[in-house]
């Protein structure tokens, strides 16, 4: 017996908005592990493998809010025609996708009073490239 071709659609929908999910949590993972590398704070082999369990939570929990959000937003427009359907869901995912990669870059990235050797990073351990629009 085969699937209903809607049912298949929904669950490439959702594969979809958890890939966004981890992609995005991979992405935000590696600026923060570059902005740390590269002013020598918090990443000696302990703090590498903290970072490494925070990135599988972070793709995790971003992978399973961005599939939440996908079904309450299909959910929710429901009676409305398919774009509707479609648009809500990616509006959705991508907010909440952007929102989480957004706070754990603000509260993980630039460990402010840790005591870097590096010398290139003398404004609280935020290098010299990141972006001013970022939160430190």
């Amino acid at each position: 017996m085969s699937s209903h071709p809607v049912s298949r659609l929904q669950g490439l929908s959702w594969g979809a908005a958890a890939l966004t999910g981890a992609a995005a949590a991979y992405g935000a993972s590696a600026l923060v592990a570059q902005a740390r590398s590269y002013c020598d704070a918090a990443w000696e082999p302990p703090h590498r493998f903290t970072h490494l369990v925070e990135f599988l939570g972070l793709a995790a929990g971003t992978a399973f809010a961005a599939v939440t959000v996908a079904v309450l937003a299909r959910a929710a427009a429901v009676r409305g025609p398919r774009p509707l359907r479609a648009s809500a869901q990616l509006v959705g995912v991508l907010l909440v996708v952007a929102w989480l990669a957004w706070w754990y870059v603000g509260a993980q990235a630039t460990p402010a009073g840790y005591p870097g050797d590096s010398g290139l990073c003398p404004d609280s351990n935020v290098p010299p490239w990141w972006p001013g629009w970022l939160p430190t």
